[in-house]
């Protein structure tokens, strides 16, 4: 499908063909304004899910603002965002926000760059290969039937917290080899607190100011790394002094496995950042995308039923497994409508590394790039009604007619997530599994209270009766 820009803004009277990449426009494109010193950082602190939708709306497909003294740059239009991420992604590195993560994660596959991020990549992704998400399917579907066996037969419950809990519980058996680790809960605690604080002090105008202003959520932020650290390096700890410490049947197994050109096998250090990220990245957003897939089905009762319907006649009371992935197609089809409305990577950044040109726009070295799912994804001119959940517009071939990056939930380019089919595979299952026990119905408001931080949170929670369904 060939896409449309959208209307050059008004202050542009003759604005460049897209596409152009000749000599880009010593202008600035237009975008909001505010104060010298902070730019716009107090305005995006409130809101940014609304402020970037609008500010697209408003001002057209590349919009420029400042935080401070650093020019931002808004993409809204998925030719200009295949650029980025796939065209010219050689220019551009991880934004300065994501590399801010590094104190809590480490230099793992998230935050490192260049030769170091490739040999990572190289490392990890064949875990992550068809063949051995075979072998995952059976412990995804297992374990979220052990979680709902506790569930009494009616409840008013944090679906969240329980999905936090079942998501941990599958990524530590499946990529770490991992029976448990003492205290599940005590890891959610972890990410909220590094969720909270980074939101907080990161994302808005409070990472203008100087260190020593937010020493408090520094600290915070470094004793929740701390108590992590005990928790990977013991299972660092466990697996090497294992009979089989390097059975390459885990991603852990192949880190433990590795060697450099010298030979020479990855440190404790480097271990225990590649753990860290694939430990959090592996269960927080899976985590989310069933929460908001269950709270949408609770205020959705007409979608319920045909999830229910579908997933009564596929399973047949057995048990879900890889062979009726390809059966559910409206199952999957829930899952990619709740990645649309609520995607977990909310927002993807880059920084440029030399001076670029988008949309005939001149893009400075050193600015930062933000490519939001969040309205990208809620753009009418890709999706009829957007604001809608409509599981159903999946199912008559959208995914092949959308514009490549009108739908980017797991990114895109060379550094698309490593983990999107484990993701989508687990979130399918798990989510056939729960719908063959229960049914869920609202507690509170459809509208929910968002955090954007690292990935997209309920701020309160996603409170919902659950009710276990008759045979």
């Amino acid at each position: 499908m060939t896409s449309s820009p959208r209307p050059a803004a008004p202050i542009d009277p003759a604005p460049l063909r897209r596409g152009a990449l000749g000599t880009a426009d010593t202008r600035v494109p237009p975008g909001p304004q505010g104060p010298p010193l902070l730019g716009v950082g107090v305005q995006f602190q409130y809101d940014p899910l609304r402020r970037m939708t609008a500010w697209l709306r408003e001002h057209g497909d590349v919009v420029h603002y400042r935080v401070g003294g650093t020019p931002w740059y808004l993409l809204g239009h998925p030719d200009d965002i295949a650029s980025v991420l796939v065209g010219e992604h050689a220019r551009y590195m991880k934004d300065e926000l994501t590399h801010e993560l590094a104190r809590f994660v480490g230099r793992g596959l998230l935050t490192s760059e260049g030769s170091f991020w490739r040999r990572q990549r190289r490392i990890a992704a064949p875990s992550f290969q068809p063949r051995h998400l075979a072998g995952f399917a059976a412990t995804m579907a297992e374990r979220t039937q052990r979680m709902i066996a506790t569930w009494p037969d009616a409840s008013a419950r944090d679906v969240h917290e329980d999905m936090m809990r079942l998501t941990l519980d599958i990524v530590l058996q499946t990529l770490f080899g991992a029976a448990t680790i003492p205290d599940l809960d005590a890891v959610g605690d972890i990410v909220s607190l590094l969720m909270a604080d980074f939101q907080q002090n990161f994302l808005t105008w409070r990472r203008l100011l100087p260190a020593w202003f937010n020493r408090d959520a520094i600290a915070r932020i470094d004793d929740a790394r701390d108590r992590l650290d005990v928790i990977l390096y013991d299972i660092i700890r466990q697996r090497r002094a294992g009979a089989d410490p390097e059975n390459d049947g885990d991603l852990l197994g192949r880190l433990l496995a590795a060697r450099d050109e010298d030979g020479s096998r990855m440190t404790d250090r480097q271990l225990r950042d590649e753990v860290a990220t694939l430990f959090l990245a592996g269960h927080e957003t899976t985590a989310l995308a069933l929460s908001y897939a269950l709270h949408l089905l609770a205020h959705h009762p007409e979608v319920a039923e045909r999830l229910h319907a579908e997933v009564d006649a596929v399973l047949d009371g057995g048990t879900a497994g890889l062979e009726h992935v390809a059966r559910l197609p409206f199952t999957d089809a829930v899952v990619r409508e709740t990645l649309r409305l609520y995607p977990p990577a909310w927002v993807i950044g880059r920084e440029a590394l030399e001076d670029c040109t988008i949309a005939g726009w001149r893009i400075p070295r050193g600015a930062q790039v933000l490519m939001p799912q969040w309205s990208v994804h809620r753009d009418p001119r890709w999706f009829d009604d957007p604001e809608r959940f409509a599981p159903e517009r999946w199912l008559d071939g959208l995914a092949e007619r959308l514009p490549r990056f009108a739908y980017f939930p797991f990114g895109g380019g060379p550094r698309v997530c490593v983990g999107n089919h484990f993701a989508n595979l687990e979130a399918v299952l798990a989510l056939a599994t729960l719908a063959q026990r229960f049914r869920v119905s609202p507690v509170g408001p459809i509208e929910l209270s968002l955090l954007p931080s690292v990935t997209l949170r309920p701020k309160d929670g996603v409170v919902l009766r659950t009710e276990r369904r008759s045979a």
